[in-house]
């Protein structure tokens, strides 16, 4: 978010106002907020209390942004200031669902990736009885951080150098099924590793720290898709 506002800083910075009788009151909504869920005045649910808190601090700085710099300078700065509410964290019941759709669609693309490369298996949901070994997705192995970070970036890049929010909109939702391709081709090659060239792969270094690796394929794939709604831009244009 600082890179962003510092990137853009000529066409934010130029339309500063300062009336702070606008961003007073949001302020102190959001201190209020804050001082409510710190004193445990209001009673949160275990699983939120943590999502609350840091929420009210974003709001309070977004808040806080407002009565610094005006309305027309926060309005210019509304990408970064809303790229902030990614450091609210998901309550749990909310990840447990995020990880269980990421889980099932892993496992669905690694099962037409074994379909496609005429690997015989019997599936069980997550499950996969293969020759040589079996093989589960696990939550553990759902790609959640890879996904996280590539959607973050994904937010990012189309910000940076694509112009309509369809485009932008598309990249950003592209980031999921990348991600859980990518997973899948993981997951796919440490078991053809591990069962026609060394076992050991099967729970060495490529499967333990091997996401950087995979994480490029995922980053590749990004700036493909990226291209193409550039260049598809440029076409509606001259049209």
């Amino acid at each position: 978010a600082a890179f962003v506002i510092y990137h853009e800083r000529r066409n934010i910075f130029s339309r500063i106002a300062f009336p702070p009788r606008t961003g007073l009151p949001f302020l102190a909504a959001a201190l209020a907020m804050y001082g409510l869920l710190a004193l445990r005045v209001v009673p949160v649910p275990a699983d939120y209390i943590l999502t609350t808190t840091v929420l009210a601090i974003v709001l309070a700085w977004f808040a806080g942004f407002v009565v610094c710099y005006g309305v027309p300078a926060a309005r210019a700065a509304l990408f970064p200031l809303l790229l902030l509410l990614l450091l609210v964290p998901v309550p749990s019941p909310l990840m447990d669902n995020i990880i269980s759709v990421l889980q099932r669609g892993s496992a669905e693309m690694t099962y037409q990736l074994f379909k496609l490369a005429g690997v015989p298996m019997f599936r069980d949901g997550v499950r996969f009885e293969l020759p040589g070994v079996g093989i589960e997705v696990a939550a553990e192995c759902s790609s959640i951080h890879s996904a996280w970070a590539l959607f973050i970036t994904g937010l990012l890049v189309a910000h940076m150098f694509l112009k309509s929010f369809r485009s932008k909109f598309c990249l950003s939702l592209l980031t999921v099924p990348v991600a859980m391709l990518t997973n899948a081709v993981r997951i796919v090659t440490i078991w053809f590793l591990g069962t026609k060239v060394d076992p050991g792969f099967l729970y060495g270094d490529l499967h333990r720290n091997g996401g950087i690796l995979f994480s490029l394929i995922s980053l590749s794939i990004l700036m493909s898709c990226l291209y193409l709604l550039r260049k598809t831009e440029r076409v509606a244009v001259k049209t």
